[in-house]
């Protein structure tokens, strides 16, 4: 199976009046994939030719998710990825499966009770039990994550390096995590996991090969 990787959407292709998402659109109708992986900062939203699976950043509105399932803006091809839960993609005999953590780590918001009053600005932030449905998933190939586990040389810590992320990746060892929120390509072996950190869409975008593990990535300019 080959996937998509869009890193970061956020706002337009550098030098032209071309959305970062109208690109990603673009992408879906053209490149010969089976299903994209968006890992969060979509930042505006459309439908999209394939299947596209995503989590949400800190600069995405986390309602368009509920606007989307309950028919109120209909999208086509938009999936967004819960806590905890896995999506499975088939292809002939071969199966993947695919989860994911909305939202990016701010400490005031991180112990917020999640069945009380959030502040809006919070919503685009994991809580702990955010974090906690992940750690149960299990037999995980793809993990798509809005920041980078810490501890593996990617920074910033707690900010691009996330302990929580780390967690998630020591319990659940994806075979490949992909994170955004660092804004560049970084890649790094954790036991069994390979973890990607992705540049900006506006910068590149990759294909990942699931028999094979291969990433190939791609400069967007040339496709644009």
């Amino acid at each position: 199976m080959r996937l998509g990787i869009l890193g970061d959407i956020h706002g337009y292709l550098p030098g032209s009046d071309v959305l970062g998402v109208d690109f990603a659109v673009h992408l879906t109708q053209t490149l010969q994939v089976d299903a994209f992986l968006q890992v969060g900062d979509m930042c505006h939203y459309r439908s999209f030719a394939r299947p596209v699976y995503w989590i949400i950043g800190n600069n995405d509105w986390p309602d368009v998710v509920r606007q989307v399932e309950s028919g109120e803006r209909p999208l086509e091809h938009f999936h967004n990825l819960k806590p905890g839960e896995a999506a499975t993609l088939t292809k002939g005999a071969e199966t993947v499966r695919i989860a994911g953590l909305n939202g990016a780590y701010d400490d005031l918001y991180y112990d917020l009770d999640p069945a009380g009053p959030r502040p809006t600005e919070s919503l685009a932030y994991f809580v702990r039990e955010d974090v906690d449905k992940c750690l149960s998933l299990r037999q995980i190939d793809v993990f798509l994550a809005h920041g980078c586990p810490a501890g593996l040389g990617y920074g910033r810590e707690p900010d691009y390096g996330v302990p929580a992320i780390r967690e998630i990746l020591d319990a659940v060892q994806p075979r490949v995590m992909f994170c955004g929120h660092a804004h560049f390509y970084r890649e790094a072996r954790s036991g069994a996991s390979t973890v990607y950190s992705l540049e900006e869409l506006k910068h590149e975008y990759c294909v990942f090969d699931t028999a094979t593990g291969a990433l190939e990535r791609f400069p967007s300019q040339a496709a644009a």
